[in-house]
């Protein structure tokens, strides 16, 4: 006998992930340091409950959590990873569609 699976609960298809790039730097105290995202960073509107068009998340943290600390894994690495850090709209290019 087959089983049927009521629509409410069949996977919808993801999305994918829009991305841009910031257009000048943008500096923030947060988690205990003084943080620049530099002009050109790649953000995302990828958020842990799905994409949303207003936020822009800034994917490429690593090295700059790296040079701040002096370690490759840290808590501020951590941090950034899964808290983010949600750059203003005015310092970004517009999603591509």
């Amino acid at each position: 006998m087959k089983r049927l699976t009521p629509d409410w609960l069949k996977l919808k298809p993801l999305r994918p992930m829009k991305t841009a790039k910031t257009t000048k730097p943008y500096t923030l105290k947060a988690f205990g340091y003084e943080i620049t995202v530099p002009a050109g960073s790649t953000v995302s509107n990828h958020t842990a409950c799905g994409d949303d068009d207003s936020y822009r998340f800034w994917q490429d943290w690593q090295k700059v959590a790296e040079k701040l600390t002096g370690f490759k894994n840290s808590i501020l690495g951590h941090d950034l990873n899964h808290r983010g850090v949600n750059v203003p709209a005015e310092y970004c290019e517009d999603y591509k569609s």
